[in-house]
């Protein structure tokens, strides 16, 4: 038989994940309004932009998240957070009053080389001050591996790689684990596989996240071997839109209206409601022209609002 876990957290990553890969950046105000309509919709913890000091604007478009940071309207209960690679990155963080960081690295040498120059022994080597300055000014860890499945570069991801990163993760503080499947490129036994073996390997992990990208159909199947395997999070964007920075023609991250469509269908609890959320996808198709949106629900929305029928 089976199982599910009961409820789930919905992790909203369209302010990120889903702008970065666009030809312009979002204006603040836009973002802001967005990060409104979010919280209305019930979504609890929101993945707001990116610190990336020195990095190349045409890879990242996230250079106004330190203002979006300083002027967005904090709800109670919401936990709003920021993907971060250095301690470059952190110290801009906290400057900004970001209260949780997303560190990512890759489990691909030659995709995070391509994102940072670096090898990954180099990179978890500014683990250990991001959670020197985390610690002394509050703020919580979240530890991410950006292609943690396949590589288009090198392949099935040994365990073992996935294991020595964690264990940096985990010797800086970070109490949450995020497992990504950046290229889409993992199928439901693998993530099943991979999150059962890093599960009973770390069981110390206080929160296991699943981060799923569509590039081939696979996000929301993949997503269901994830929570069988008893993962408590998983990212998702508004609209599906995203992609990745590196991958110039991969598609986005799953839709967040499809993925609570099927959680709200299996009766697993989100606290996410679907009108709000429907509106705000909708927010984020205007805001892009509709660039890298990929969503079963809202072309469904397009279809009743023309007067067409769809069943």
């Amino acid at each position: 038989m089976l199982c599910y876990p009961k409820s789930i957290t919905v992790c909203e990553v369209s302010t990120r994940d889903g702008f970065q890969s666009l030809p312009f950046e979002i204006e603040t105000e836009d973002k802001l309004e967005l990060l409104e309509q979010i919280a209305d919709a019930g979504i609890r913890e929101i993945e707001v932009g990116s610190f990336v000091p020195g990095a190349s604007e045409d890879q990242w478009k996230m250079s106004k998240t330190p203002e979006v940071f300083r002027r967005m309207a904090r709800r109670q209960g919401v936990v709003y957070r920021a993907l971060l690679q250095t301690p470059e990155g952190a110290r801009q963080a906290i400057d900004s009053g970001c209260r949780k960081f997303k560190i990512n690295i890759s489990g691909s040498e030659k995709h995070y080389q391509l994102m940072t120059g670096k090898s990954i022994a180099e990179g978890v080597k500014g683990f250990e001050e991001i959670g020197r300055l985390a610690a002394d000014n509050g703020v919580a860890l979240l530890g991410s591996i950006s292609l943690a499945f396949l590589s288009p570069y090198d392949g099935q991801v040994p365990l073992e790689r996935l294991s020595m990163i964690i264990e940096s993760f985990l010797s800086c503080g970070a109490e949450e684990i995020s497992l990504n499947d950046t290229a889409g490129m993992a199928t439901p036994a693998m993530v099943y596989e991979y999150f059962e073996q890093m599960q009973q390997r770390f069981p110390q992990v206080k929160a296991w996240a699943f981060h799923p990208h569509n590039t081939r159909g696979m996000g929301l199947a993949n997503t269901l071997a994830a929570l069988q395997a008893g993962i408590q999070k998983v990212d998702a964007s508004l609209a599906g839109i995203g992609g990745c920075s590196v991958f110039k023609n991969a598609s986005g991250n799953i839709s967040t209206e499809d993925l609570v469509y099927l959680l709200d269908g299996m009766g697993i609890e989100t606290g996410v409601r679907m009108e709000p959320l429907l509106r705000a996808g909708q927010t984020v198709e205007k805001l892009v022209g509709g660039r890298n949106c990929d969503s079963y629900l809202q072309r469904l929305e397009k279809l009743k609002k023309s007067g067409q029928e769809i069943e």
